[in-house]
């Protein structure tokens, strides 16, 4: 909390400094752009159960569609707004959520903010650092908590990724040091007791671009600030969140040795608060790791062919366990590990985002001018069994809520993703994705029937 105060207080200080001061900005360049793009879903066996006769998960086939109009003003003395205005919605009629037009960005940036290298950048605003291992999407990219499309089967496709934030960024090239405060959540207090805390997200991203081979390197801390009590997290549940302070430290680093070869990886470390218990319980340290590795090579050749192999790691809990947990929290990541798995297997240690270890295998080629076809190949293991003998139900949260039958296997399954784009004009993109995930041996034979996904979308730009 101390860090928190720190913080907030410095911020409010260089406001009212700021306010204090005469200002006089004029609009000199108004542009107004935007987006507009339309869905075509089909989504099959999503519950892995062919015989359940669950028509949301079953053969659910509709059209989506997401429109997006941004203003950007530029005003004199290096002062910028940004407005952008969003719509989700499934095409299903007039209703009021439907209909919605929200608020996504609303935020200003003032440039050489009383110090040359300094950027303030005040309001809701996307933040997202390295690959979005930790920061990208306050819902993590699998869930959306508000709009036309939550509470639908593609809550995976929004748009919605903006952060209520400050953040000031310090350039000092080739250095870049960003400092952000984000509030994820407003807890009203009144009538909850004790225990009920705002969540906040607290951080610091240290950047450097190196002189040569494209590499760069970074260094961050994020703190997820919230010290609600709750239930203790355990192996067989999948919290959206954990309660208690979440503190990740980590590194990553991206370097292109010879022309087309491109190699990084990001290494993080949780610490901190898994569960906070009231006055007399025993509370939970948060001890996980995570890794990403990834290589691929394009050939500067006919057909631009592409090939590539990545690895990723995040730490799990073991049934049974009682002393430090060891599910990784994926904390407000935007990454996606297959169209499918990404979206059921969503939470903490839940197989994909939290507990899994997945080999990537990925290729592109271009066969013909603006066309692009690109497959990819998933393999998930759980790091830790959810079951230790027999089985068990386990929980997810994904839309609509689930629970799986598991076994104790660490075989998640695989999943095969095809991906095809085709550039219409240089503001027109039609694209077409199939998918298919096939349950391991971790899943009951009453569940373990193949899900598919199929999307078509049209999006222009403007």
């Amino acid at each position: 909390k101390k860090m928190s105060k720190k913080i907030t207080l410095i911020l409010a200080l260089a406001f009212l400094v700021g306010i204090a001061l005469p200002a006089f900005a004029e609009v000199q360049n108004v542009k107004v752009s935007g987006d507009i793009t339309a869905y075509g879903i089909f989504r099959d066996e999503y519950d892995l159960n062919e015989t359940s006769g669950n028509t949301t998960t079953d053969n659910a086939a509709f059209y989506a569609s997401i429109a997006r109009v941004r203003i950007d003003a530029d005003l004199t003395d290096n002062v910028q707004t940004t407005i952008r205005l969003l719509n989700e919605r499934p095409w299903e009629g007039e209703g009021d959520v439907e209909n919605d037009i929200d608020l996504d960005l609303a935020y200003l940036t003032l440039k050489e903010f009383f110090y040359s290298p300094l950027t303030l950048t005040i309001g809701r605003q996307n933040l997202k650092f390295g690959t979005g291992l930790v920061v990208g999407d306050p819902d993590t990219n699998a869930q959306v908590a508000a709009g036309g499309l939550n509470n639908t089967i593609a809550e995976d496709l929004s748009a919605r990724k903006a952060f209520d934030a400050i953040r000031a960024t310090l350039d000092y090239a080739p250095w870049t040091i960003d400092l952000i405060v984000a509030k994820i959540s407003e807890v009203d207090t009144t009538g909850l007791g004790v225990g009920s805390e705002d969540e906040d997200l607290l951080g610091v991203n240290v950047a450097y671009k190196f002189g040569q081979y494209n590499a760069e390197a970074e260094g961050y801390l994020f703190v997820k600030d919230s010290d609600t009590e709750g239930t203790s997290p355990s192996a067989s549940a999948v919290p959206l969140t954990q309660a208690g302070d979440i503190y990740t430290v980590g590194l990553r680093g991206g370097l292109e040795p010879i022309k087309g070869l491109n190699l990084s990886g990001e290494v993080a470390y949780q610490f901190g608060d898994a569960y906070k218990a009231p006055a007399g319980g025993t509370s939970r340290d948060q001890k996980a790791w995570a890794l990403d590795l990834d290589g691929s090579y394009t050939w500067d050749i006919q057909y631009a062919p592409s090939i590539g192999l990545g690895y990723s790691y995040r730490s799990g809990e073991e049934p049974g366990n009682t002393g430090d947990y060891e599910a990784w929290n994926p904390m407000y990541e935007d990454q996606t590990q297959g169209i499918i798995a990404d979206y059921i297997l969503a939470g903490v240690n839940g197989g994909v985002n939290s507990n899994a270890n997945i080999i990537k295998v990925y290729g592109s080629i271009k066969p013909i001018k603006d066309i692009t076809l690109a497959a990819k190949y998933y393999n998930y293991r759980l790091d830790e069994k959810l079951v230790s003998s027999g089985t068990a139900t386990r929980a997810y949260s994904a839309y609509p809520s689930r629970e799986y039958t598991m076994r104790d296997k660490k075989d998640l399954g695989d999943e095969i993703d095809l991906i095809a784009t085709y550039n219409y004009t240089e503001d027109v993109q039609i694209g077409l994705s199939a998918g298919w995930f096939r349950p391991g041996d971790a899943f009951d034979n009453t569940n373990d029937d193949t899900a598919t996904s199929i999307i078509g979308s049209v999006k222009v730009v403007f």
